[in-house]
């Protein structure tokens, strides 16, 4: 039986019409705003002086990458966070990981227990966090003195050093879990029979894990800290709720930034230009790992 040509080409363009519905969807929430960002990233619009605005070209972005020290604080703000956070979730992961994969019995359970803080949401876990530490009623400021670690009540956010401390504390906190989980899946996935080999050369357990299971586990561990890389460079709620950026703009960072240039500068078209920054920044740290994981693969074959 022969298919005629208009049912051979109804037949062709059958996938687009399913899909139809989703790619308008697609192009309504991500492609839109995307477009009409950058379109006003290149005018002058400031809804503090009127709904006018002009065509300046690149005049936004030039100002953030060369003129702009707030902007450029908040990309040292947000380095001075990531480079804390990542070195103790990474670190803590792993330990954390390397003990579960020891566990026989019940690992379901504790890795499911020891993942609950990932699983809150990050608005709730900056709102639980800012009242543990309360001044006079905070529960850790009332622990450090029962225990005797402490004689005053201490304010966990009255200097830069405090408050960027608090802020990686519950990063660590919050996303520990979420490396532990990256990494015992790397672990898993190491073959058995490595590790027995090695046992019957008599391998200590450090060489094991120096010359076995750490050159293995390198490329998942890439990608855990690419993950959270990518997502620190967002990091706006714990910040509005917990500190606020502050004290003195010591906990400013680049989402934080673009927010208050947005909605309390009023600087519409700045604010685009920024988050069109922070989006190649995101952009070329995905592209440079995507390379080096190429090369990797490359080497390997």
């Amino acid at each position: 039986m022969r298919v005629s040509a208009l049912a051979l080409k109804r037949k062709q363009w059958e996938p687009f019409a399913f899909a139809s519905p989703s790619l308008f969807l697609i192009s309504l929430v991500i492609v839109f705003p995307l477009g009409y960002s950058f379109y006003l990233s290149l005018r002058n619009f400031d809804l503090s002086v009127g709904p006018e605005h002009e065509f300046v070209g690149l005049r936004n972005y030039s100002e953030a990458l060369l003129q702009d020290g707030r902007f450029l604080g908040s990309v040292w703000n947000t380095a001075v966070i990531i480079a804390p956070a990542l070195i103790a979730e990474l670190l803590l992961g792993l330990g954390i990981a390397l003990l579960l994969s020891r566990v026989s019995r019940g690992r379901p359970v504790v890795t499911a227990l020891l993942a609950i803080p990932a699983m809150v949401s990050p608005v709730m876990a900056a709102m639980a966090w800012r009242m543990m530490f309360g001044v006079k009623f905070g529960a850790i400021n009332n622990l450090g003195r029962q225990l005797g670690i402490i004689d005053v009540y201490f304010d966990w956010f009255a200097t830069p050093a405090l408050s960027i401390l608090s802020v990686v504390l519950v990063e660590v906190w919050h996303n520990t879990p979420f490396m532990m989980l990256v990494l015992l899946a790397g672990l898993q996935s190491i073959p058995q029979e490595l590790y027995q080999a090695a046992k019957a050369d008599g391998a200590t357990a450090w060489q094991t894990f120096w010359f076995i299971t750490l050159p293995l586990l390198k490329f998942t561990m890439a990608v855990g800290v690419m993950i959270r890389m990518i997502d620190l460079t967002k990091l706006f709620g714990l910040i509005f709720i917990l500190t606020f950026g502050g004290p003195g703009g010591a906990t400013e960072t680049l989402a934080f930034n673009t927010y208050l240039v947005g909605f309390k500068d009023f600087r519409m078209s700045y604010a685009a230009a920024l988050s069109y920054v922070i989006v190649l920044a995101v952009l070329a740290l995905t592209l440079v790992f995507m390379w080096i994981s190429r090369h990797r693969e490359a080497r390997t074959a």
